[in-house]
C-alpha cells in the first residue's frame, strides 16, 4: 500500500483570514501553499479574487494562483488533476503541503480522492450557456437543470452559476444526468492523510461586517479599474468567460453599462459576498472531520496558529 501524503487544509467562508493563517502555518512547518479557490486561478483579477499580494507570495511558495488568462475554462476536474501533481512535488521536496481556500467542492474532491475521467466539454456550448445565463438569470438556468437532472438541481445552489452551467453542459453533451457522473467520480480511498481546519465566526454579524469592510478596501485598492479592464476585454472579444461570473465583477458590469449606480453595485457586491459566505458555511458544516476555529473568539492569527499547532501535535500530525 502506498504511503499517504500528509496534507493540512485551511478552509472556511470568505474574509476569515485563511491566507494569513496559511502563511503562518507554512512558516512554522516548512510548508508550501496550494490555493483552493476557483477564481484565484485567473491572472489580472488579483483584487477581486483576493489573491495574496507579492509580499505574501514571496515569503512562502504559492501554487495555482494567477496562472490562467481570463478566457480560459477551469473546473474541478482540472483542479484535482493539477493540484495532485503539485502536492506530490511539494512532498517530494520534503515540505509540508497546505491547502488554503474556500471553494468547498474543490477541497472535498481533492481530499476525498474523487476521480474525473469523463469531461464532456464544448467551448461553443459553454459560451452559449454563459451568454444565456447573463440574459435569463441564474434562476432560469437552475430550472433548466432541474428538468434535465433533478438530483443535481437539489445539490447545486441556484446562485452557483458556474456549477449549474457545468452540469447543464455535461447533461446536454453526454445525454445522461450530471449526478450520475458525479457518483462515479468517487474513489474508495483518499491519497492523503489530511487534517482540515475551518475558520469561521461564532457571531455571523461579525463575519458580515468583516466582509463589508473587505469590499470597501478592494474598492480603494482598485477593484473598479480592474473590473473595467475585464469588462472591456469581454466587450472587445464579444465573450462572457467563466470568470465573468465571479463576485466583484458581475455586479460591476451593470454599472459599466449604465444600468445602476456605483453605490448600488458596491452594495450588490457586499450582499452577494455575504450570501456566498452563508453557502460556504453550510457546505463546510457537512465536513465531519473538520476542526472549526472561531476567529472572533480566538482573537487573531497568532492565537489561531497556536491552537492549530497544538491540535496537530495532539494528533501526532507534526
Amino acid at each position: 500500500m502506498t504511503k499517504k501524503i500528509p496534507l493540512i487544509a485551511i478552509t472556511g467562508p470568505t474574509a476569515t483570514g485563511k491566507t494569513a493563517l496559511g502563511i503562518a502555518l507554512a512558516r512554522a512547518l516548512n510548508g508550501e501553499i496550494v490555493s483552493c479557490d476557483s477564481m484565484q486561478v485567473y491572472k489580472g483579477l488579483e483584487i477581486g479574487t483576493a489573491q495574496p499580494d507579492e509580499k505574501e507570495r514571496s515569503s512562502i511558495p504559492h501554487h495555482l494562483i494567477g496562472f490562467l488568462s481570463w478566457d480560459q475554462f477551469f473546473c474541478v476536474s482540472d483542479y484535482v488533476s493539477i493540484a495532485n501533481k503539485i502536492i506530490q512535488e511539494i512532498f517530494q521536496r520534503g515540505h509540508m503541503p497546505l491547502l488554503v481556500g474556500g471553494t468547498g467542492l474543490y477541497a472535498r474532491s481533492l481530499l476525498k480522492g474523487f476521480s474525473f475521467k469523463e469531461n464532456c466539454r464544448s467551448d461553443k456550448l459553454r459560451a452559449e450557456l454563459v451568454e444565456e445565463a447573463q440574459k435569463l438569470g441564474p434562476a432560469e438556468m437552475h430550472c433548466r437543470l432541474a428538468q434535465l437532472d433533478p438530483q443535481s438541481a437539489l445539490e447545486i445552489h441556484p446562485h452557483n452559476v458556474k456549477r449549474v452551467l457545468r452540469a447543464l453542459e455535461y447533461c446536454m453533451l453526454s445525454g445522461e444526468p450530471f449526478s450520475r457522473q458525479a457518483a462515479r467520480s468517487q474513489q474508495a480511498e483518499s491519497p492523503y492523510c489530511y487534517t482540515m481546519f475551518c475558520l469561521t465566526y461564532r457571531d455571523r454579524q461579525g463575519l458580515y461586517h468583516r466582509i463589508n469592510a473587505r469590499v470597501d478596501k478592494m474598492m480603494k485598492d482598485g477593484l473598479l479599474e480592474e473590473a473595467r479592464r475585464f469588462y472591456d476585454f469581454c466587450i472587445s472579444t464579444n465573450t462572457t468567460p467563466t470568470a465573468a461570473q465571479s463576485i466583484g465583477y458581475k455586479e460591476l458590469f451593470p454599472y459599466f453599462r449604465g444600468e445602476i449606480t456605483l453605490s448600488r453595485a458596491i452594495e450588490n457586491i457586499k450582499q452577494e459576498s455575504r450570501r456566498y459566505a452563508k453557502r460556504q458555511i453550510t457546505w463546510f458544516n457537512r465536513e465531519e472531520t473538520a476542526t472549526f476555529l472561531f476567529i472572533d473568539e480566538l482573537g487573531g492569527v497568532d492565537q489561531t496558529l497556536k491552537v492549530c499547532l497544538e491540535k496537530l501535535k495532539q494528533a501526532q500530525f507534526v
